[in-house]
């Protein structure tokens, strides 16, 4: 087996070539996402209840739903319970690949999520973002918004992962 020696990647942006996304911008993306996503969740348990499942109750509290039914199994409720928990997460991965970088939020914000080693953001990246906007909201968004303390518009953390919420400067 050979092993293989690290590479370091190199940009294929640097900061000059990319306008960063400001507190306010990326703060109303957010809430308007959360909004898209309440959304599609209350059309998740419609559709439920189109094809006949019945559910009693659905409770959406403490980024975590709960769903009571005399009908379905616990088996089938968990399974329910784990497909709308989810949700979120699918929302902000496959959004921002399938857009390049915009979810519906950033979309309307006018912002979107710049790769800085690819010319478009890798569908590992959106996933990982996606699952850290999940472990941001367990912790009630320390992270994000930890930017008012910072004198630059953007998460130090994630020049590490390699990608910003801002813009190229030739619009691309």
């Amino acid at each position: 087996m050979k092993i293989k020696k690290y590479h370091p990647q190199h940009p294929v942006l640097t900061s000059e070539e990319i306008i960063l996304a400001g507190f306010w911008r990326r703060t109303a993306a957010m809430i308007l996402d959360i909004i898209v996503i309440l959304f599609l969740l209350r059309i998740a348990v419609k559709v439920l209840t189109f094809f006949g499942i019945q559910l009693e109750h659905v409770d959406f509290h403490n980024f975590h739903v709960e769903v009571k039914s005399d009908t379905l199994s616990d088996t089938a409720i968990r399974y329910i319970e784990l497909g709308l928990t989810l949700l979120p997460t699918f929302y902000f991965a496959l959004f921002t690949y399938f857009s390049n970088g915009k979810t519906i939020g950033k979309f309307i914000a006018r912002i979107r999520v710049v790769s800085i080693y690819h010319h478009r953001i890798s569908f590992w990246h959106c996933i990982e973002r996606a699952l850290g906007y999940a472990a941001s909201t367990l912790e009630a968004g320390l992270g994000f918004s930890s930017n008012i303390l910072e004198p630059k518009p953007y998460v130090p953390a994630r020049q590490d992962c390699g990608d910003y919420c801002g813009e190229r400067k030739n619009g691309n």
